[in-house]
């Protein structure tokens, strides 16, 4: 793994010519056009990367070497993350600063990527202006791919007991329409989940979830590249209250009808959504 920065990560991206990475990390794009006199702006001006702050951490880091070459395993990972076929983005939201009579409260955000290019894969995470990256492993078997996607996501989540809920089941639209109807309001979302069946404990928590500032939420996406960029329709929501941990996932019946499922999350059964959602065939 490596532990460096947004902007190193930008040097490297110059260097290797990598114009793509996950939209997610909302990295500035490296323009061919634009970069390939490998010239940055600074305060001073214009100067060759080589001659910038950045370029020298990587090479203290070991990443560069006196002939200005990238080091072969770090090549190979930005060229995964560059030409990601498919990518397992993890979003995580943790309360930050409690509100004020002059401003709401803050969430704070840290987001990971787990991309596969062919049978190799590699990860990114940022932190604000941190990053990280990494190879994660290869496979030719899907199922080993989805371990290994696994192994790499599970950790970020850390550890929190299941909600002392009975699991729920409701259409999925009838939940939105409810939401819809419902407004911005608790009383008015308090109101529509009753009307969905759920009794006032299980109207508590899942309200608890919305809370942002005294809750954390992760939810996991898929975007597949096919080759336009397409995400897939369901998601992974996790929610950490302070009645412990519950999930929000998306099922199709047989007859097509899709289900909202709201469920106390154990440590296993976490491992289990996250794999059924990556086991999703590749969009074309």
């Amino acid at each position: 793994m490596l532990n460096t920065s947004v902007e190193c990560v930008w040097a490297l991206q110059a260097l290797l010519g990598v114009e793509r990475m996950p939209v997610t990390l909302h990295l500035k794009p490296y323009i061919p056009s634009a970069h390939s006199d490998l010239l940055v702006d600074t305060d001073a001006g214009k100067v060759p990367l080589a001659n910038t702050a950045q370029y020298h951490s990587l090479v203290q880091a070991g990443v560069i070497d006196e002939h200005g070459r990238v080091d072969a395993a770090v090549r190979d990972w930005m060229t995964v993350l560059g030409r990601a076929e498919r990518e397992a983005v993890l979003t995580i939201r943790r309360p930050d600063q409690p509100a004020t009579h002059e401003c709401p409260a803050t969430v704070h955000e840290r987001t990971m990527v787990v991309c596969r290019y062919g049978r190799y894969l590699a990860m990114a995470a940022r932190d604000g202006d941190d990053m990280v990256i990494g190879g994660v492993g290869e496979s030719d078997e899907p199922t080993r791919q989805v371990e290994l996607m696994c192994q790499m996501l599970v950790p970020a989540f850390g550890e929190h007991p299941p909600a002392d809920i009975e699991g729920i089941n409701v259409p999925k639209d009838m939940m939105q329409m409810a939401i819809d109807a419902a407004g911005q309001t608790p009383e008015g979302m308090a109101a529509a989940l009753r009307r969905l069946g759920l009794g006032p404990w299980e109207v508590e928590v899942v309200q608890a979830a919305s809370r942002l500032d005294q809750s954390a939420m992760a939810v996991v996406a898929v975007i597949d590249h096919c080759p336009d960029v397409r995400p897939h329709p369901r998601v992974l929501t996790v929610a950490d209250t302070e009645y412990g941990r519950i999930s929000f996932t998306t099922t199709t019946g047989a007859d097509g009808k899709e289900w909202m499922s709201i469920w106390p999350t154990t440590a296993s059964g976490l491992r289990d959504d996250l794999a059924n959602l990556l086991s999703a065939p590749q969009l074309v």
